[in-house]
């Protein structure tokens, strides 16, 4: 298989992905000639909002054995709170392994999700963290290629994974899959595609309940211009569920719903791309009844929205990247419960690109953005920031041994003391496979 794309303009390509995948087929897919629609995380309420593996072995897990026991242990050794490198499964060797969206149901029960491509085609990947190692967990896929975007969960035995498949007719459809507890199975969702062929993303999902979810992506018209596609479940089935779109291109890339008593609150963010080329930050908020446009500053000629999530109502951070003078550099907008105002973010250097892909809150006075920041030429490094309740910095983050590209994607929350975040890495040695890093926060052994 043709190797992926992964920096269109600076950033992942959801919609190229596929498209690499066919056309190194001999398919032709014009339709994916769009505006780009790089990668967010989604983080719902619950976390937010996959083979042999060819991790280096000096990144081992921290914990080995019964996590819960190895932490009641006085430690020999103590190390501060940092970010570690936990290994994670690959699907074959040497195929191509990323995950792209991660949600813990607890703090020994979480879940990441993403794609696996061992020469047949783009295939869903979903790995579980059972509090001591990741193992890959069989999920189903639709015929043609499969990949999943989004994860998030209402419990242990309640979890929702979202994205895109094409099927025989090479219509790119919304993808949406149930852990019942037991196994995952794909669940009938809508589509609304009408460009020819059509084109349906779904790229997060986030819980209120065991009966009200929301899932947010894309569609293009008639004409192939990206309109915002919503989706609600509501116990018994998904539906499409109205939602503005401004003059030009629109997608969305994350969604979340802050937990509080009615008025309902939940957040879709991303990006509207004008006539000119010109890309301005896309927010919309549901309440209760009716999703409505929110205004939201930006700050360069391009400027979009990839993560969001909320701490509490009236208390909601919204992460991606903006065009500096000479690069690409991070972008952090809060929303205080009447506006959303741009935040202070740090970034690497002015002469690096710098994006933020994801965000999630531990509580209000500790959130976490992940992403990667790098030269532009293919050769990223992760970038991880910390919010203490009153600025944003820079926390160190590793890198595996060897690494010439690595990306984080998603992030999510246990608790104040443990985070995880997950992407891929790539190196010399062959194609790119997964990463899944851990922030603990107390004293851990090394």
């Amino acid at each position: 298989m043709k190797e992926i794309s992964v920096h269109p303009s600076g950033f992942f390509n959801r919609r190229v992905l596929l498209a690499n995948a066919l056309c190194s087929a001999g398919v032709l897919l014009a339709m994916l000639s769009i505006a780009a629609n790089p990668l967010g995380g989604m983080r719902g309420i619950s976390g937010n909002s996959t083979g042999g593996s060819r991790f280096v072995d000096n990144h081992a897990v921290p914990f080995n054995g019964n996590a819960a026991a190895m932490a009641a242990r006085m430690p020999l050794n103590p190390v501060g709170p940092r970010w570690v490198i936990v290994k994670s499964p690959n699907n074959g060797l040497p195929g191509t392994n990323e995950l792209f969206s991660i949600t813990c149901a607890s703090a020994l029960d979480c879940w990441a999700v993403g794609y696996s491509d061992v020469g047949s085609g783009y295939s869903t990947l979903i790995e579980r963290w059972n509090g001591s190692v990741w193992a890959i967990v069989s999920s189903p896929n639709n015929s043609g290629n499969n990949i999943l975007y989004g994860v998030t969960c209402n419990s242990t035995m309640d979890c929702w994974a979202v994205g895109t498949y094409f099927d025989d007719d090479l219509f790119q459809r919304t993808l949406v899959e149930h852990w019942n507890g037991e196994v995952w199975n794909i669940v009938s969702s809508p589509n609304r595609g009408l460009s020819s062929p059509p084109i349906d993303v779904l790229v997060g999902v986030a819980c209120i309940s065991a009966s009200e979810c929301w899932a947010a992506g894309s569609n293009d018209d008639t004409n192939g211009v990206g309109q915002t596609l919503i989706e609600r479940w509501d116990g018994m089935s998904w539906t499409i569920v109205n939602s503005p779109n401004p003059s030009g291109s629109n997608s969305f890339q994350a969604v979340t719903c802050a937990l509080l008593s009615p008025p309902e609150e939940c957040w879709a963010v991303g990006e509207t791309v004008t006539a000119k080329g010109r890309a301005q930050t896309l927010v919309e908020e549901w309440d209760g009844s009716a999703w409505s446009l929110v205004s939201s500053p930006n700050s360069g000629n391009y400027d979009d929205l990839l993560g969001v999530t909320c701490a509490s109502q009236g208390d909601c951070w919204a992460v991606g990247y903006y065009s500096g003078a000479t690069n690409n550099q991070t972008l952090i907008e809060h929303w205080n419960g009447i506006l959303w105002a741009i935040v202070f973010s740090p970034s690497t250097s002015t002469m690096q690109d710098n994006y933020l892909s994801s965000v999630a809150c531990a509580s209000a006075l500790e959130c976490w953005t992940v992403g990667y920041s790098g030269n532009g030429s293919g050769a990223f490094q992760t970038l991880i920031e910390q919010w203490d309740g009153n600025l944003w910095t820079i926390v160190s983050s590793p890198d595996p041994g060897g690494a010439l590209d690595s990306e984080l994607l998603g992030v999510t929350c246990a608790s104040l003391a443990q985070c995880k975040a997950a992407g891929y890495y790539a190196s010399s040695a062959g194609p790119p496979q997964t990463l899944v890093e851990t922030w603990y926060g107390a004293v851990m052994f090394q």
